[in-house]
């Protein structure tokens, strides 16, 4: 595993453990600037399927899925990843990293 690869899969844990703490008021809570976390954490579902599956549609669940929702997100655009040439491996890999930190981020 890659340094990157590593450093994304770390921020994967940390961005779950930090959507499972948030409770419906806390999502219902401005994050500008969209209009609440949970309305962030839809946007970069959706960054995170752009970056990693092609900008498949993402389905509206529950917010008891929305840190599985990141967490596979994040893990399949990894393992897309995996299958592309290098630099386009750690090209990818970095973006997400990035969209995962800018996330948790303004999840604070």
């Amino acid at each position: 595993m890659t340094t990157a690869a590593a450093e994304l899969e770390t921020e994967v844990r940390r961005l779950r453990i930090r959507i499972i703490s948030l409770t419906t008021a806390h999502l219902d809570e401005a994050a500008p600037p969209a209009r609440s976390r949970r309305e962030t954490i839809h946007a970069a579902l959706d960054e995170f399927s752009r970056i990693g599956s092609g900008a498949r549609p993402v389905p509206r669940l529950g917010d008891q899925n929305l840190a599985d929702q990141v967490v596979v997100l994040l893990e399949h655009g990894l393992h897309a990843a995996s299958t592309l040439p290098e630099p386009q491996r750690g090209e990818q890999i970095r973006t997400l990293t990035e969209a995962a930190v800018g996330l948790r981020r303004t999840l604070a």
